[in-house]
């Protein structure tokens, strides 16, 4: 069961809570956007209790993905107790990118 969460609210204070969430900042109309839905949810599983997942739709919420310079879509930002951390990933091209830079992120090395 995949849990990919939509936020409707700013990341910084929905995810204050959480140890480590992943934000994907997304547009309905962008091919690569729903390319990337199908790995996020596969990516939920797989991070399971160490990494929770999150989309925003960036063109509804505009004013909040402007706030974070968001200019492409998806555009991944991992976030720790609601602090987005540096380093974003911006258009990823495959499912294998986006779990190593999930690993650097979580501070293990890459499988």
């Amino acid at each position: 069961m995949s849990m990919v969460t939509e936020l409707e609210s700013d990341p910084k204070a929905a995810l204050k809570g959480k140890a480590a969430a992943v934000v994907v900042f997304y547009a309905d109309w962008c091919s690569d956007s729903k390319t990337s839905l199908e790995y996020e949810k596969k990516l939920s599983e797989e991070y399971l209790g160490r990494a929770e997942f999150f989309r925003l739709d960036a063109v509804n919420l505009e004013e909040i993905a402007d706030s974070y310079n968001i200019e492409v879509y998806p555009t991944f930002i991992f976030f720790r107790k609601g602090k987005p951390q540096r380093g974003i990933l911006a258009e990823p091209y495959s499912e294998a990118e986006v779990r190593n830079w999930i690993e650097m992120k979580l501070g293990r090395s890459s499988r």
